[in-house]
């Protein structure tokens, strides 16, 4: 049992960052050689996670669209020039005047802290390509702590990740989501919008599985 909730962990810890790497600027032949999209489908239904036909969406539009095409569709979603339609910042969806580096922004930046973690890349802390790094890095040292037998480490770990999941990631995924779906033009970025809610969507379910199942015996 503890050997099968370890490897639940590691394939939530690789979900998060698959789908944290898909909102770097694009690098068409590296998600093509690695396999995205039936990597991603692998993970999910090993998860049981309803996403197959997104992942396959998502590898359909990878092959169908260039290296060029999906460089001017991220720049379009993510950076503007004019204002971007689809802003990968928490604080512009959780911040009444949707400005960046707000107090929810610092909210995040002090997770990472108190997880022993330092931000190396400039720039905001709640770029979603962070925060599911973040969720990436805490499942897998959840895995580890399930492998371990350390239970005190495992329920400090499943706190930290279901307060961030609450408090941070969960609030303002569905409406860059939605931005992301209203404003592509190509298939792969209305898949992996797609991806992305249904897979963040299904998390509370999966974390609390994981803490009745790794509960010590009555």
């Amino acid at each position: 049992m503890t050997t099968d909730l370890a490897r639940l962990d590691v394939a939530r810890s690789d979900v998060y960052r698959l789908l944290a790497a898909c909102f770097y600027e694009p690098d068409r032949e590296l998600f093509l050689e690695e396999n995205l999209g039936a990597n991603l489908a692998s993970l999910m239904q090993k998860l049981v996670v309803p996403a197959g036909e997104h992942c396959r969406r998502l590898e359909k539009g990878l092959r169908e669209n260039s290296q060029e095409e999906l460089l001017v569709e991220y720049s379009a979603l993510f950076l503007g020039p004019f204002g971007a339609p689809a802003q990968p910042y928490g604080s512009v969806y959780l911040e009444q005047s949707r400005q960046l580096m707000g107090d929810s922004t610092i909210v995040v930046k002090k997770m990472y802290q108190e997880a022993g973690i330092g931000q190396e890349s400039e720039g905001p802390p709640d770029h979603i390509a962070l925060e599911l790094e973040f969720m990436s890095y805490l499942a897998k040292r959840i895995a580890q702590a399930t492998a371990n037998g350390e239970a005190a480490e495992f329920a400090e770990l499943c706190r930290r990740q279901r307060d961030f999941y609450t408090i941070c990631l969960a609030r303002w995924v569905t409406p860059f989501c939605n931005a992301i779906r209203e404003n592509a033009q190509l298939p792969f970025y209305r898949a992996l919008a797609d991806c992305l809610v249904t897979f963040i969507a299904a998390e509370p379910r999966r974390m609390q599985d994981m803490a009745i199942a790794s509960a010590p015996a009555a």
